[in-house]
């Protein structure tokens, strides 16, 4: 059996893709009807016995009103070559109308939301419909809706999670993670988007990203990061210091930039499933820079108490810091 032959076959068993139905849609509007000619040949004859006489003629009786005279011979004849101009209209007929239902169907389907969530302390990846993956960080949720690839490729982000698109698709990859949209181009990027944070930050590591906030637009090369604050609506782009500044979490690394014990405090509850407290304010505005990348919890505290007055407790679940 041909390909073409597959094709129609799994269209009138009911298991046609969306991407079936679009190439039996071109193939016909293309008038590329010769292997459908043959197909519909068959299917006419097989299902023959299925069909009453009385229906026979009434099909035929209406379908001989609209072929033309110059096709079917001047007495209208029933020869063969009406013959197949009868039987491949009527299949040809038959599939459009099941056709335009299927996608009137699937148009007015349900749509389902569908999501992966990561718990504090976990990160999972998935592989979305059009083949491009999703690695999760702790504490994060996509989602998108059950038409995800048909009609659109849009995703919604709260969190933060690392990209890597599929490309040789119809429709743009778009991610929206609170007030921004990302709209890639064949690449490979990190959104951090959580609701705790002032910020909502695109780092590209491959390919290019469109970034949109606030009707502002950015497009990132490879090695920059696009920052938005959520408070003052701006937002911004600058060059990645080092490759390994990019994503350090999917390398189990963490970076500090000038953060405050405070921002560092819900950094390692998200990652570690903590409950983090402070003696006094004064503790929460120590700051810290540097890329760790042994980032067991257990490491972290001791490089926190080992460059700061800072020290810590530990019991089950709780960290308290303090100054001594």
């Amino acid at each position: 059996m041909d390909r073409n032959s597959e094709l129609f076959d799994r269209f009138f068993d009911g298991k046609a893709t969306p991407e079936d139905e679009v190439a039996l849609l071109h193939m016909i509007n293309d008038g590329e009807l010769g292997p459908f000619d043959e197909y519909c040949r068959g299917k006419w004859e097989s299902s023959a016995g299925d069909i009453s006489q009385q229906l026979r003629l009434r099909i035929k009786s209406q379908l001989l009103k609209k072929i033309s005279c110059r096709d079917c011979g001047a007495h209208m004849n029933w020869t063969p070559r009406l013959k197949r101009i009868v039987y491949t209209t009527a299949a040809a007929v038959m599939l459009l109308f099941a056709l335009q239902m299927g996608w009137y169907i699937a148009q007015h389907r349900a749509i389902d939301v569908i999501e992966t969530i990561t718990e504090a302390g976990q990160k999972s990846n998935i592989i979305l419909p059009d083949g491009s993956r999703v690695w999760l960080n702790s504490a994060s949720r996509v989602s998108y809706n059950s038409d995800f690839n048909v009609k659109n490729r849009n995703i919604s982000l709260q969190g933060e999670a690392y990209f890597e698109v599929a490309e040789g698709h119809g429709h743009p990859f778009v991610v929206k993670a609170q007030d921004i949209s990302v709209t890639a181009i064949g690449t490979k990027f990190n959104i951090r988007a959580y609701n705790e944070d002032n910020t909502v930050t695109t780092t590209l590591v491959e390919g290019k990203v469109m970034t949109e906030a606030s009707s502002q637009t950015l497009m990132l090369n490879p090695n920059q990061e696009a920052v938005y604050d959520k408070v003052s609506g701006i937002i911004s782009k600058s060059d990645l210091k080092d490759d390994a500044y990019a994503v350090p979490w999917m390398q189990n690394s963490i970076l500090f930039q000038d953060h405050s014990l405070e921002e560092i405090a819900a950094i390692l509850e998200r990652m570690y499933n903590v409950n983090i407290v402070f003696d006094d304010d004064t503790v929460r505005k120590y700051s810290f820079t540097g890329l760790i990348r042994n980032n067991s919890l257990s490491n972290i505290l001791e490089l926190i108490s080992g460059t700061s007055p800072v020290n810590y407790t530990m019991t089950t679940d709780t960290i308290r810091f303090f100054v001594d």
